[in-house]
């Protein structure tokens, strides 16, 4: 089967040069390949492009009138593929992000704003959510994402952060309500979380007191039916400062609370096992990555560091 660009290619040498010597050695292959290619057009065309004699090449008036369209489709396709290689090198237009909306509180805007001084021909288009996303269906050049919200397997995924979550509630809801000594005594609290297709809601609890005997370490899963769900981790935080229960969120998002007091840690002796959230980096390929993808994608893995 003819491979009419490089057949074409061939011909518009030969037709400038005047001598398919010339042209294969201009293309860097044999005469006879050369030779071949010409052929090859004129059969699939139905024409004689050359008259040949043995010392000069002609264009036949058919041959002159192609050669001339093989030009323009030449020049033509060399402009898209100069365009498309810009683009691709260029740290310019728009880069769409869809990111974990409760993640962007407390570590995103520092890195979007590290980015855009450093490149700022290039908009940056984001888009929070909680729910599970389609990176490709979606538009999305990459995700900053928890691993559970991927929807796609042919994605690279990075990851970013492991955030270690801690139940917390407000001094008023536990002067109110009094401090769970035992994860049992989360029966008779309200509790606030994530928004579940399963019901009753489980923490799995590890307790990490030093008392040396043989169920310092052993698991217990607590069912609850929580009183409060909602599909975002900030307003979570927020209906826990109201005093409305106790809530597992990760210790980044509530530290400061935590400093000031406005919210406190219950149940410290014990660790939550099932409760981190870890975020990742998610883009559809390794290969052939935009310079703006690329250049985002390691000032984040180095910001997160």
């Amino acid at each position: 089967m003819i491979n009419l660009f490089q057949a074409m290619q061939a011909f518009v040498k030969v037709a400038d040069a005047g001598s398919f010597a010339q042209a294969a050695e201009q293309l860097n292959v044999s005469t006879s390949v050369v030779t071949r290619h010409v052929s090859s057009l004129e059969k699939h065309l139905g024409i004689r492009l050359f008259q040949r004699t043995t010392r000069k090449v002609v264009l036949t008036e058919a041959g002159a009138d192609y050669a001339d369209g093989c030009r323009v489709v030449m020049s033509e396709l060399e402009e898209v593929e100069s365009r498309a290689t810009t683009t691709s090198k260029e740290v310019a237009g728009d880069l769409r992000i869809v990111a974990l909306g409760s993640f962007s509180l407390f570590r995103l805007t520092p890195l979007f704003a590290e980015y855009q001084a450093k490149f700022p021909q290039v908009n940056l288009r984001v888009t929070l959510t909680e729910k599970r996303v389609d990176l490709l269906e979606g538009g999305f050049d990459v995700g900053i994402v928890t691993e559970h919200m991927i929807r796609s397997e042919s994605l690279v995924v990075r990851r970013l952060i492991n955030s270690h979550a801690v139940p917390v509630a407000a001094a008023a809801y536990l002067a109110q309500a009094g401090q769970p000594k035992t994860p049992a005594d989360l029966a008779r609290h309200r509790v606030i979380a994530a928004a579940l297709d399963t019901s009753p809601q489980t923490w799995v609890f590890s307790h990490s007191g030093g008392s040396g005997n043989d169920s310092a370490n052993a698991e217990e899963s607590i069912a609850l039916d929580a009183s409060f769900t909602v599909n975002s981790m900030i307003m979570q935080k927020q209906a826990t400062l109201g005093a409305m229960g106790i809530a597992l969120l990760p210790l980044e998002m509530v530290a400061d609370e935590l400093r000031s007091g406005t919210l406190v840690r219950v149940l410290d002796d014990y660790a939550v096992t099932n409760g981190d959230v870890a975020v990742s980096l998610v883009y559809p390929s390794r290969e052939f990555v935009p310079r703006k993808i690329r250049e985002f994608i390691d000032l984040a893995v180095g910001f997160f560091k």
